[in-house]
């Protein structure tokens, strides 16, 4: 599976967010999931023009049977909204309907470490690998509603797009959990239909209870390296006195010095 949706701001790199599974990504991938499924498709035939989008050119030359062998045109439109005054039929809508904040603990794991590996060596070319913290966790994760609405001109086409939908998201459960996304619960609405230039669409939605999370890591790994001390002797009862120069104790804490002893090779 693969989406061709991106966050276009900087605002999660400013903020440290590595994912966030809530309305973009979800959808892009709720969408790419049904374009490669019914792309194998020989009746319902989904076909893709240069730039991604459902290929729907002129039909005014093209033959009736146009799309079933060949990528001449999609036999089926999948995506947000219609993207021109005319709709196209059958079409596969997909909307973000809800979504809710669920926390996963009380401090949104903050006490969480995620924790790296660097290589030392010290001045006689012995070499550590040793385990070094990389940055805080914290996480949630959101409730989330998709509906996929199904436009046909027949009943019959409703039925099967409906069909085929629910079992996809079946089949794939496994794999959108690995991607990201968990679907709780698959429910269809009943069917209906609606009169549109003298003729009727048929309708039905279907609707994706869902879970996603969010993760932010805040790097640590760079900013301490070493602590260093400096006590200076001079005379406590008056401030103005100038410390002996004579009496100095410097100290320099490394922070490998302190993997090292902490943690035995």
């Amino acid at each position: 599976m693969s989406t061709g949706g991106f966050f276009s701001s900087d605002l999660y790199t400013l903020y440290n967010v590595v994912q966030n599974t809530q309305i973009l990504f979800p959808k892009e991938l709720i969408l790419s999931t049904l374009r490669e499924y019914f792309a194998k498709d020989s009746k319902y035939h989904y076909v893709k023009d240069e730039w991604g989008f459902p290929k729907t050119p002129d039909h005014t030359d093209l033959p009736p049977n146009a799309g079933y062998n060949d990528d001449e045109t999609t036999r089926i439109y999948i995506g947000q909204e219609n993207r021109f005054d005319i709709p196209f039929y059958p079409a596969v809508l997909v909307r973000h309907s809800s979504s809710s904040f669920i926390p996963i603990s009380f401090n949104e794991e903050n006490e969480c470490i995620q924790y790296g590996y660097r290589l030392y060596v010290d001045g006689y070319g012995q070499q550590y690998n040793l385990q070094v913290p990389l940055g805080f966790i914290f996480a949630g994760s959101w409730d989330l509603g998709f509906e996929i609405d199904v436009l046909t001109e027949g009943p019959q086409d409703r039925a099967t797009i409906v069909e085929a939908i629910c079992m996809l998201f079946r089949i794939m459960r496994e794999p959108m959990t690995r991607s990201g996304l968990f679907i709780k619960d698959i429910k269809t609405t009943g069917e209906s239909s609606e009169l549109y230039q003298n003729d009727f669409i048929f309708k039905q939605t279907i609707s994706l209870d869902c879970r996603g999370e969010y993760r932010r890591i805040i790097p640590v790994e760079n900013i301490i390296e070493a602590i260093t001390l400096c006590i200076e002797f001079g005379q406590i009862d008056n401030p103005a006195s100038p410390p002996d120069p004579n009496l100095q104790i410097n100290y320099s804490f490394d922070l490998t010095d302190a993997i090292l002893q902490a943690q035995p090779i």
